[in-house]
């Protein structure tokens, strides 16, 4: 009974480190307002530590040794890997061009594998990798911006009533200012009174920003254009 004790108290605190990670890579996600909260990532990283801590103590089950023959760390611990998987797909939102959730889904699994790292005492390996995880999340994008890229928008045009699209002269006027447009993301639509025409259009190099203002400020001066809406493809 007292073996029993002493690895239950062993379990818990295992656990509340698990928390702790869990919780250092929420908040960066909460700070950022994304969908997830920190609460999600502390409950996956504790769970999946107690089960996979109470998993490589299975000789203390019930008090009965024998329970351990079987007893398997490595399903545990797929099975875990698994069932969080599904979690972060159901965080995963498609709308039009735009998918969120992404990053949100892949911090949450790397939450649970964290907090399997733990379950097995690799604390040093967790805390390591809780610091390059964040350092992923900040600094990689950050180093990204600096660097020459390509950023998406998408571009919506509006007709006035009763005119015609012109699409080939839009297309034209977005190449000539630096624009690329994805051949496979253009579609148009009628509502009955006006055309519309959307795209997903890429603007390249360091100077990105400036090429996207100078199309804004010229959009409204194309014949027959009623209004327009650029929108950056987002990810979360």
């Amino acid at each position: 009974m007292q073996g029993a004790t002493a690895a239950e108290l062993e379990v818990v605190g295992y656990t509340a480190i698990a928390l702790v990670l869990g919780w250092a890579i929420g908040y960066e996600r909460f700070f950022r307002g994304r969908a997830a909260g920190s609460q999600v990532y502390c409950l996956v990283s504790l769970a999946c530590c107690a089960l996979t801590s109470a998993t490589g103590l299975a000789p203390v089950w019930f008090g009965r040794p024998e329970l351990a023959v079987g007893v398997s760390s490595t399903s545990v611990i797929g099975s875990l890997l698994t069932g969080i998987g599904f979690l972060g797909a159901g965080i995963i939102v498609k709308s039009g061009a735009n998918i969120r959730g992404l990053t949100t889904a892949a911090s949450i699994w790397s939450s649970s594998a964290i907090g399997i790292l733990v379950g097995i005492h690799f604390v040093g390996s967790a805390l390591g990798i809780t610091a390059l995880f964040i350092a992923s999340m900040v600094a990689v994008p950050w180093v990204e911006h600096l660097l020459p890229g390509h950023a998406a928008m998408l571009l919506a045009v509006r007709c006035r009533e009763g005119a015609r699209l012109d699409e080939h002269r839009i297309l034209a006027f977005l190449k000539e200012r630096g624009l690329s447009v994805r051949s496979d993301s253009v579609s148009a639509s009628f509502d009955g009174k006006h055309y519309q025409l959307e795209l997903v259009v890429s603007v390249g190099g360091r100077t990105r920003d400036h090429y996207l203002g100078r199309a804004i400020e010229d959009l409204s001066a194309i014949p027959n254009v009623d209004s327009f809406t650029v929108a950056r493809t987002s990810r979360a």
